[in-house]
């Protein structure tokens, strides 16, 4: 639908809602972005349920407030004290042992603070005509002097996927790139009996519970799921009780930035495989960083033996965070570049996304990593874009400074004992951020 008739449906929506439902303690509350009333239920005697009935304007209801700790959820202001002491799962919690604020993080400690500033974002069309022409120069100059060309294309499938790409016909382009990790893994020999598996960035933990199934020896191995957003319809569970004995399985809540996995007994003396589908940005970043510094610790034998991450999101980078400050010093780019180069890189693929909304379900993966910093606006062929360039030389521009940044990120890991391969891992019909590093340590 055009921007123009969406907005005038919507403002017409608002203005004639629906009466209220019928239904026995139904809230009353109306949803705007899902376009009908609240389906929870009420207390006897009540129109709205607990979480809207700060929205209620019977004078006579006890006042609820949003909590300080979560705004997404309400309390009753008498009972706020308490709520904040006992109840609220988003209250602080001590930080456990492996907490070190930003030890994964490039930016001197001296500088460092409790919460790192988000770098603030770079808008390109307010860049004069004369810096954005020397800056796709630049990006010309550095891909092609610097970067390798022709990425290796190898998209695998796993047995333990067959049966749940049958079950998903409409959308299976999550079991696709699932599969295809796993195939990889398979082939890099890193589903090991005895292995600790460390997902970054894990979500629901879903990709693990499938490396769990297809670890067919049953041993020694162990999952750790790490990820600093909590999260409904875990697999925790079920990775715990896939097997013929209970797996050991950890979830740690934290930012990855601060996590020292030297400090964490779970996976003490353990031979680690770390994988990710999708690490958006300084993730990646980050998660490299912490499994370089964990393997440093050890100089007889690198603890880490496998590294397999989807890259994705490049504009959400961060220059304090990117662990080859060197790499970008010698081949010439500075900071202002790096930020700039990184909101450019959603040129390759958010004005694809926009081109083709229409075409993509909500639950499409490339709609799971939003395009923020993204400058992309809806395609108009009435427009010129204030760069001059027209879509696919946009297009092609933004793919060169993900490339740029990903070389960044091999040579950071050759550095430190691991070859590497960057392949497409699966068609960019399936996913337009299909590319994964992998990474196993060199060989003596």
């Amino acid at each position: 639908m055009p921007k123009e008739q969406k907005q005038k449906y919507l403002k017409k929506e608002e203005t004639t809602l629906p009466p209220p439902p019928d239904n026995p303690r139904q809230c009353h509350f109306w949803v705007k972005r899902k376009r009908r009333y609240c389906h929870l239920p009420t207390k006897i005697g009540n129109n709205y349920c607990g979480e809207h009935l700060a929205s209620d304007p019977n004078p006579n209801q006890r006042e609820r407030i949003p909590c300080p700790y979560d705004t997404s959820h309400t309390v009753y202001k008498d009972e706020l004290e308490k709520h904040l002491a006992q109840k609220c799962n988003s209250r602080p919690q001590p930080n456990p042992p492996y907490f070190s604020l930003n030890v994964n993080c490039t930016l001197p400690s001296s500088s460092a603070s409790s919460e790192l500033v988000i770098e603030e974002k770079v808008t390109l069309s307010e860049l004069s005509k004369e810096t954005l022409d020397s800056l796709i120069n630049n990006v010309n100059y550095w891909y092609q002097n610097f970067v390798p060309k022709n990425f290796e294309t190898l998209v695998l499938d796993h047995e333990v996927l067959k049966e749940r790409k049958k079950e998903i016909i409409i959308n299976s382009k999550h079991v696709t790139q699932q599969a295809s990790l796993l195939g990889h893994m398979a082939r890099l020999k890193l589903l090991r009996p005895d292995g600790c598996f460390i997902e970054f960035g894990c979500g629901k933990g879903e990709l693990s519970y499938f490396t769990k199934l297809a670890i067919k020896d049953e041993d020694n191995n162990r999952f750790l799921l790490i990820d600093r957003k909590n999260t409904r319809g875990k697999f925790d569970a079920g990775i715990r009780d896939a097997g013929l004995s209970k797996t050991p399985v950890l979830r740690v809540g934290m930012d990855i930035k601060d996590l020292d996995l030297s400090k964490l007994d779970f996976v003490k003396d353990s031979k680690i495989i770390a994988y990710s589908k999708h690490l958006c940005g300084s993730a990646t970043d980050v998660t490299l960083k912490s499994l370089v510094n964990y393997s440093k610790l050890n100089m007889n034998e690198n603890p880490i033996i496998g590294i397999i991450i989807a890259l994705c999101c490049h504009q959400l980078c961060q220059y304090h965070m990117y662990p080859n400050r060197q790499y970008l010093e010698d081949i010439g780019i500075t900071n202002d570049d790096f930020k700039r180069i990184c909101t450019m890189s959603s040129w390759a693929i958010c004005g694809q996304r926009s081109r083709h909304n229409d075409k993509h379900s909500d639950d499409d993966d490339d709609y799971d990593h939003t395009c923020d910093n993204s400058e992309e606006p809806d395609d108009d062929d009435n427009n010129v874009h204030y760069s001059g360039l027209d879509y696919p030389s946009r297009e092609a521009l933004g793919y060169k400074c993900k490339r740029i940044l990903d070389y960044g990120r091999l040579k950071y890991l050759q550095e430190n004992g691991f070859d590497l391969e960057l392949i497409y891992y699966v068609e960019s019909s399936t996913s337009l951020e299909n590319l994964a590093l992998m990474a196993v340590p060199r060989k003596n």
